[in-house]
């Protein structure tokens, strides 16, 4: 099975999580390998969608990985209580960010 790769933006407001869903929905029943690496916020509303994606792949049975993760993500997840396993990364997955909005 082939992996398929999907970039989250740099701005993950409440306004980021439909389009999160919508893109991630079209890439259900396929491992799925999410780059974290361009995040400087990262919002409730679109953890939240990430949190029920990892979920939806497990029912599944298929592959979801969040790697890499940047610093203002893991930090964002942190602060809401979110483990990193929730979205489908661990600490080894975290980057230092070059700059942080």
């Amino acid at each position: 099975m082939t992996t398929q790769n999907y970039c989250l933006n740099r701005h993950l407001d409440s306004a980021a999580a439909p389009p999160i869903a919508a893109a991630l929905q079209e890439l259900r029943g396929q491992a799925v390998c999410i780059d974290g690496s361009e995040v400087g916020f990262a919002g409730a509303l679109s953890l939240q969608v990430l949190i029920a994606a990892r979920l939806q792949w497990e029912a599944d049975a298929c592959g979801f990985h969040l790697t890499p993760v940047s610093s203002a993500l893991a930090n964002a997840a942190s602060g809401l209580g979110i483990n990193l396993s929730e979205i489908g990364s661990t600490p080894d997955d975290i980057i230092e960010a070059e700059c942080a909005e």
